[in-house]
Order: structure tokens, then sequence, then C-alpha cells
């Protein structure tokens, strides 16, 4: 698509891309520049010029080369432009490695969602990831784009496998609070970190993880500190166990998205095997989170004395079956990252304590 848009301000000049800009842009690409992309890592100034002209004949896509001193030092797009409805995403960014980590690309991002939401009202600006992208996740996430969610199998990467897609967005009542960020930033002011802290329990049955998260969320409030406490095991409580489907991640992001839309930053979650699962967990998130691993221990005969509470019967030699086959198996598993605490003989609002500390909350 053909435009004459020019953004400019913030120390950079978006200006409608062109071949003319193929030789400079083809000067830094190479496959880090060009990780997360879905075609191939283009080789040579005649490669660069393939990939824009493609962006040109793509309709709803303003393409743009980024200048700095009028030098080119990367691309960006608005793509997917339907005014009609208000909405459009930001992506098919690369830059120079020279200008990573510089005030570059949330200047870019400023001139570019301060047009969209300014001066044509849409209200939604959309950002897409691919998935094992950690870099773009990082950078979109400091931006104050909130996560909204996976889409699985979304994309074909260049080395022809099918990967996930995570969206995140701002929204027009969104943006004042995002631009506020992307200002203070630029002015070399502190921006609060955003990002989720999560406190994962883990542990055994009987080792006491709803009640240390029951004490941890009487000690958050006495603190006033905001925080939500979700316990795992009920978020795929279902007949059948739905476990292959990842009914249970899927509902913590649901879950999640509406405690971060009311402010909340800080997320308490229990499960057993939640230590052996912080990667998906994360994910499920969506923001890059802070990520505090706590694995529960107790002995033998402390988890039977537990069990023996509320458990009797069949079910009760059932769980403590499951109990001994999952303590051996989460010692065994959890990496040097987790955090051993003992709950023999100490009262919940000790080991509360104890993880709060940890989490640095």
């Amino acid at each position: 698509m053909l435009h004459e848009l020019t953004l400019d301000g913030h120390g950079v000049r978006l200006v409608p891309l062109g071949v003319e800009h193929a030789g400079a842009l083809a000067g830094f690409v190479d496959a880090r520049v060009w990780a997360g992309m879905t075609s191939a890592t283009p080789r040579g100034v005649d490669d660069v010029r393939g990939v824009v002209e493609q962006a040109l004949a793509t309709p709803a896509r303003y393409a743009f080369a980024v200048l700095v001193d009028d030098e080119v030092v990367g691309s960006t797009s608005y793509y997917d432009v339907d005014l009609r409805m208000g909405r459009l995403e930001i992506g098919h960014t690369f830059y120079d490695p020279r200008v990573w980590g510089t005030d570059v690309n949330p200047a870019c991002k400023l001139l570019l969602m301060s047009h969209a939401f300014e001066t044509w009202d849409v209200a939604r600006v959309a950002y897409r990831v691919e998935a094992r992208n950690a870099r773009s996740i990082a950078a979109v996430t400091k931006l104050g784009a909130r996560p909204e969610g996976r889409l699985r199998g979304h994309r074909v990467a260049a080395d022809g496998t099918r990967q996930d897609s995570l969206y995140f967005s701002v929204l027009a009542d969104e943006w004042p609070h995002a631009r506020a960020r992307l200002e203070a930033r630029l002015a070399g002011q502190a921006v609060t970190d955003e990002r989720t802290s999560v406190l994962l329990l883990g542990g055994r049955s009987g080792v006491g993880k709803s009640t240390v998260a029951s004490a941890v969320h009487d000690l958050l409030v006495a603190r006033d500190v905001p925080h939500a406490v979700v316990e795992g095991d009920a978020l795929d409580l279902a007949h059948p166990a739905p476990w292959e489907h990842g009914v249970a991640a899927a509902n913590l992001a649901d879950v999640w998205r509406r405690y971060r839309a009311l402010g909340h930053r800080r997320l308490v979650y229990t499960n057993t095997v939640s230590v052996l699962e912080a990667d998906a967990l994360a994910a499920a998130v969506g923001d890059r989170p802070r990520v505090t691993s706590v694995l529960l221990t107790a002995s033998d005969a402390t988890a039977r004395e537990r069990l023996g509470r509320r458990e009797d019967g069949a079910s009760y030699d059932a769980h403590v079956a499951r109990s001994g086959a999952a303590a051996v198996r989460l010692e065994a598993a959890a990496g040097g990252d987790v955090h051993r605490v003992a709950t023999d003989g100490r009262m919940p609002a000790e080991v509360a304590a104890e993880v709060v500390a940890l989490a640095g909350w």
C-alpha cells in the first residue's frame, strides 16, 4: 500500500518505506534481526528489495523506514488497518542491533500510537508476537500493552514449523496511561515495572499448600498489598478430567486478565506440580512475569497426619500413596531455581512470612 504519511519526533523520523531503503536495510539484516518473522531471513539487497516490494503490495499496511539523523536504522508498519472498525496492528518491526535497548523503539511506538489514537481515533491498537520471541514479548510488555491470550498454531515460521502467536493490545481508554509511561521513559524517568509477580506454591498432598496460601493472603491483606490467590486444582476440576486440553492454563489466563484489569500485579498460585510448570504458567499469565517457585515439603508422617484430618478409609489410603509418589517426583524434578521450604512443626503464618520474603513482596 502506497502512502504519504510521515511521523517525526523524539529523535526518530518515520517515512514511507521504499525500494530506495533496501540497501541500507540489507546492511544489518541477519538471522538475529529477523527472528520471529514468518519468512526466511533476507540475504542481500535483492532479497530485502523483495521484502519491501511485498510490504508495498499488501493492502491495509502502512510500511515505514525508521530514520535517526537521516540514517536508516529499521522498519516498522501499521497493518490490518481497519479505520471503519477503529482497529489496527503494529508490527513487521526490525531494527539495526546498534539501536536495540535505546530510545528508538519506544519513540517509534509513541509516534505510531499517538497518530493511531489521536489522529485516526482508533479504539484498539494490537501487537502480535511469536510465542518464542522473548525479546519482542519483553519490548511489547514495556510499552504497556496488555496480554490477551495465545492463538495456538496461528502462524507458520520460516523453518516450516507451526507456532503460536501471543496477542497484546492497548485500548483507547488505556492510551493516556501508556503514553505517559512512554513519555517518562523517553525523558529518562524511572518507570514502575508493571509486570505480574507470581508466587508458585507446589508440594505433595498434605503439605499445606492451601493453608499456606490462605496465610499468605491474610499477611498481604494486613499489609494492604493488592494480590489474588488462585487454587490451580479448581481450574480444571471436572469429569472427565480435561488435562490434555490445557484447560487449567486457559482458565488461568482468563482469570488473571480480569484481575490485571483491576490493577492487581501479584498472583499466588497453588498446585501440586506448579513448580514444574513455571514456564507454561508464566506464558498463561502472559506478561513476562517474575516467577518465584516454592516447593513446600513435609515428612511422610506429617503428610499422613494432615491428610487424616480430611480423608478416611480408601480415600485416605489413595491420597497417602499419591502424596508419597508426588514427593519423590517433585524432589527429583524441581530444579535449583526452586526454593524448598519445610512445613513440619511450623505454623502457617510462619511459613507464609518466609515465602512472601522469597517473593520480595
